[in-house]
């Protein structure tokens, strides 16, 4: 009895040191990493190459804990910032998309009722544009009458008067101002009108796709 019983004390002893052993191995920290000529290393500091190349941190047994990315350079940083900026602008104008949509089929129920609207705004301009051509008009036969005022005074021989030179101007100012003014409707009445034919083209696209 005395022999066995003095076996599984030794045999009881070497499991728990090994068992203590290894739990302290576990708690060890240590660093793997590839130097200049790719062969790995096992470190219990981190050297500065280790931060250029990227390394593992792992426990005492060579278990991975965790993974460290080399530095990244600050035109990798740049880039990486680049790319986040232009990814998140493309998923907002994305997002704004599917709510214009979203707006577009709720606001008119048929392209009948799309095309009228459209229709009205485009009236619109035109209406402003008449509205100024017919005072252009009326000016330009005022300015017409005053310079022929003023030429009688030059065929007596007299200075034409300060009020008729004023009037003139003025006329010659207003009427150029509305010539710019019909020439940016007119600009606008274009895009206008191309805007309208690509938003009923792709009005027509999404009530497609509702169908199918």
């Amino acid at each position: 009895m005395y022999a066995p019983t003095r076996s599984l004390v030794l045999l009881a002893t070497l499991a728990f040191s090994l068992a203590a052993t290894a739990q302290d191995t576990k708690g060890v920290t240590r660093y793997k990493w590839k130097d200049a000529q790719g062969a790995v290393q096992f470190t219990d500091t981190l050297p500065p190459e280790a931060l250029q190349s990227g390394y593992d941190i792992v426990d005492g047994q060579g278990m991975l804990v965790k993974h460290v990315d080399r530095a990244r350079t600050a035109a990798e940083r740049k880039a990486d910032a680049d790319a986040a900026a232009t990814a998140a602008a493309a998923k907002q104008h994305t997002e704004e998309q599917v709510r214009a949509d979203q707006q577009l089929l709720l606001a008119y129920t048929n392209e009948s009722e799309l095309v009228t609207a459209q229709q009205g705004h485009l009236a619109a301009i035109d209406q402003s544009i008449n509205t100024v051509r017919a005072s252009q008009i009326d000016q330009e036969k005022s300015l017409a009458e005053q310079t022929a005022h003023a030429a009688t005074f030059e065929r007596d021989g007299k200075s034409v008067p300060f009020q008729v030179k004023q009037q003139i101007e003025t006329l010659r100012k207003s009427i150029a101002e509305q010539a710019s003014f019909i020439a940016r409707k007119q600009t606008e009445r274009a895009s206008t009108e191309k805007a309208a034919a690509a938003e009923l083209a792709h009005y027509r696209e999404l009530r497609a796709k509702q169908t199918q």
